[in-house]
């Protein structure tokens, strides 16, 4: 029986065509044509950017607390009242710290009079040396008569009219009239020396060092009321009467807003920036209610520097460990029903 005849070449044609297909298809693959995505939709830069802000006055909210440690003797506000710039918030026990202006304004009064007695010697030291050299020639002149005295005795005891004794008393008369005089000497050297200008210096100086720690204790007492910095409204009292507070403690006494526009001040990542500018609309709700009404808004301005955020807060979920950027959006209306510190979504866009 005869063997069926075969085709030259058929299984190299075969193997070549496995290997071969794939590879066309692979290279129509990578060359193939790329559709149009901006037809399939708006580009990256158009989309809505959605993230979390915080509504906070033009002028941010601010803890108040005194300038120096103390026990609060008296609160003068309470939550949610209006003030005005100087108004009396709080007051801190200032009994020490009378006692310690007291002290001052007497040290004060002491070196006046030290001051006062140092320019009455500095206006008499002219006079005063002036009469030490008038001394001094009566101490001369005293020296010269004793000596003319001597000469007069010691000619009248060849006379046998004076005594010996008499000639030695005229003698000692002489050394205690030199001795006043090396002592006038030494006086009106001792005047020529002084300085009284130095005293009226130190005296002066030592007034203005009292002077400054008056100041310093008045200060003081001052530092003891808490005042409104501005026109505003007290959003919460966290101290009470008896209470020890202290400048730098996590819980400052008072939380003030001044007065001025609500704001929202949304937090963006960083993989928004490029796609938020100033004048782009944005829509708000209340981040925690699904009733909640809208407010619409626009970006007044954006922040520039990624940083922390403004408020660490550590509510559940509260995310506080990502660098934003602030932005800052106005209310196109009155915000009511808005409240300081409420937490709010925003979605930002272009104007249509």
């Amino acid at each position: 029986m005869a063997e069926p005849r075969r085709i030259p070449g058929l299984g190299v044609a075969v193997v070549g065509m496995f290997i071969l297909l794939p590879l066309i298809g692979v290279g129509w693959w990578l060359n193939r044509p790329k559709p149009d995505l901006a037809a399939n939709g708006p580009r990256l830069g158009e989309l809505d950017v959605v993230c979390i802000g915080r509504v906070d006055g033009l002028t941010p909210a601010a803890g108040l607390e005194p300038a120096m440690p103390g026990q609060v003797q008296e609160v003068f506000v309470a939550d949610g009242q209006s003030v005005r710039k100087g108004d009396q918030l709080l007051k801190l026990n200032d009994e020490s710290l009378k006692l310690r202006a007291e002290e001052a304004n007497e040290a004060v009064a002491a070196a006046q009079i030290e001051l006062d007695a140092a320019e009455l010697d500095l206006k008499l030291h002219p006079l005063r040396l002036n009469s030490q050299k008038i001394a001094l020639e009566g101490a001369n002149d005293r020296v010269t008569l004793a000596r003319q005295l001597l000469k007069e005795r010691e000619t009248a005891q060849q006379f046998g009219t004076v005594t010996a004794i008499e000639l030695l008393g005229a003698r000692a008369e002489i050394k205690q009239a030199e001795q006043l005089v090396k002592l006038e000497e030494g006086r009106l050297e001792e005047l020529r020396a002084a300085k009284p200008e130095l005293r009226t210096r130190a005296a002066t100086s030592r007034k203005t060092m009292a002077t400054i720690a008056q100041k310093q204790a008045e200060k003081a007492l001052r530092d003891c009321l808490l005042l409104a910095p501005a026109d505003g409204t007290v959003l919460r009292v966290q101290t009470s009467i008896g209470e020890s507070v202290m400048p730098g403690s996590l819980q400052p006494p008072i939380v003030f807003r001044s007065n001025g526009p609500l704001v929202v001040r949304a937090e963006l990542e960083q993989e928004f920036l490029g796609r938020v500018e100033p004048g782009m609309k944005a829509t708000l709700r209340d981040d925690a209610r699904p009733d909640s009404p809208t407010w619409e808004g626009t970006v007044l301005h954006m922040g520039n520097w990624v940083a922390r955020k403004r408020s660490v807060l550590l509510d559940p979920g509260e995310v506080n460990d990502v660098r934003t950027v602030e932005c800052v959006i106005t209310l196109d209306k009155a915000p009511e029903g808005l409240l300081v510190g409420q937490r709010m979504r925003v979605r930002l866009g272009h104007p249509d």
